[in-house]
């Protein structure tokens, strides 16, 4: 009985979808999840319109808000607003949203078993013994879904060194179907005002030395937040190599943010998690003897949108004016090609590299 084809660690969304695609190919599959279902989550909750192929049928009720325009402003102060022609983005609630995914992956066949930790793993013969707080679990394969601070990851020998910090609270207000996104206000990060149904989620990432908790006060107030409520913070991974990707070794594969496969641009990880879990479960069934080799290969799209994007990230987080005014004069509008999936982040570095050469003389050497 507690034998089973894989094991997944891990309720969010890397570890839903994973238990989902592995149980319609008729694997036996078992999520553990730390904490009950539904349970609170930090996150924005800003999914990219891209991600809707990856999702499982009846997704779209549980959107808040579905954004059909953008705001860039740059330092607080100044901004400009890009209507789009169609939806760009969604805004969710992670806790109704995880709840869902592992609902479906429920439905196609896979066992939950809630309020369980994850121990360790070792190898016992051709299988992995799985230790948990609600006891010992056998398994061919295991995935590790379990996010930043991943148990599994750390079993491998990983140890995390990028990612962005990040700070939230929530507040009153209305945009409806419009973000606000500010950049100026850290070196290398982002200040957001999301909708999130009929209030608003105010917050700040970014990956250097700062006092965050003041950083967010004084953007808040720029904006007009001057009520601060509870602030939530949380760490978000990302990748902008193939080295800093934790693939997994033999076969123990790493989906979502316990293997960094995160956006090191905005810190995007859903898409790239609901991804990332179905390339998984396709390396398990194309190559069972080896999959994490396999999954290195079937991964290398995945990987390359993160390459690029940390590309135009290093560059636009560099020269933050410069990025604005590129923004200004037409590359918001085809970014949102890239969050509707008609666009690849190679494409849009390489369609505005020369744009942001020419922008970036003119604004250092020339003037």
């Amino acid at each position: 009985m507690n034998f089973y084809d894989l094991i997944v660690v891990g309720g969010g969304p890397a570890g839903s979808s994973t238990a989902y695609y592995a149980s319609q190919k008729g694997l036996k599959v078992l999520v553990l999840e730390k904490k009950k279902v539904p349970r609170f989550k930090l996150c924005a909750g800003c999914i990219s319109k891209r991600i809707s192929s990856y999702l499982p049928p009846g997704w779209e009720k549980l959107v808040l808000n579905r954004i059909s325009s953008g705001v860039l402003g740059y330092a607080g102060g100044e901004s400009f607003e890009v209507p789009a022609e169609e939806d760009i983005a969604y805004i969710i609630d992670r806790s109704e949203f995880d709840a869902f995914l592992l609902e479906k992956a429920q439905g196609a066949g896979a066992h939950l078993l809630q309020e369980c930790e994850f121990l360790h793993l070792d190898k016992e013969g051709e299988r992995y013994r799985i230790s948990t707080s609600k006891g010992t679990f056998y398994a061919d394969y295991v995935v590790g879904a379990d996010g930043f601070y991943s148990k599994v990851a750390t079993s491998l020998g990983y140890r995390k060194n990028k990612f962005f910090k990040a700070l939230e609270f929530f507040a009153d207000g209305e945009l409806s179907h419009k973000v606000l996104i500010d950049i100026g206000i850290v070196k290398r990060g982002y200040a957001w005002i999301f909708p999130k149904g009929n209030k608003v989620s105010i917050g700040v990432a970014c990956n250097g030395s700062y006092n965050l908790a003041k950083v967010l006060k004084d953007y808040a107030e720029k904006r007009g937040f001057k009520n601060i409520t509870r602030v939530y913070g949380w760490y978000i991974p990302y990748a902008e190599s193939s080295r800093d990707v934790f693939y997994g070794k033999e076969r123990i594969l790493l989906t979502g943010d316990a293997g960094n496969l995160t956006d090191p641009l905005l810190g995007e990880g859903i898409y790239y998690a609901v991804w990332s879990g179905k390339v998984a479960v396709d390396a398990i069934i194309s190559s069972p003897s080896n999959p994490t080799k396999n999954y290195k290969i079937l991964l290398k799209d995945l990987v390359s949108e993160l390459v690029y994007a940390g590309k135009i990230a290093r560059l636009g987080y560099r020269f933050q004016k410069v990025a604005y005014k590129m923004a200004k004069k037409g590359a918001l509008k085809t970014y949102y090609r890239l969050l509707t999936g008609n666009m690849s982040y190679k494409e849009l570095f390489a369609k505005g590299l020369l744009d942001f050469l020419k922008e970036l003389a003119y604004n250092y050497v020339w003037r």
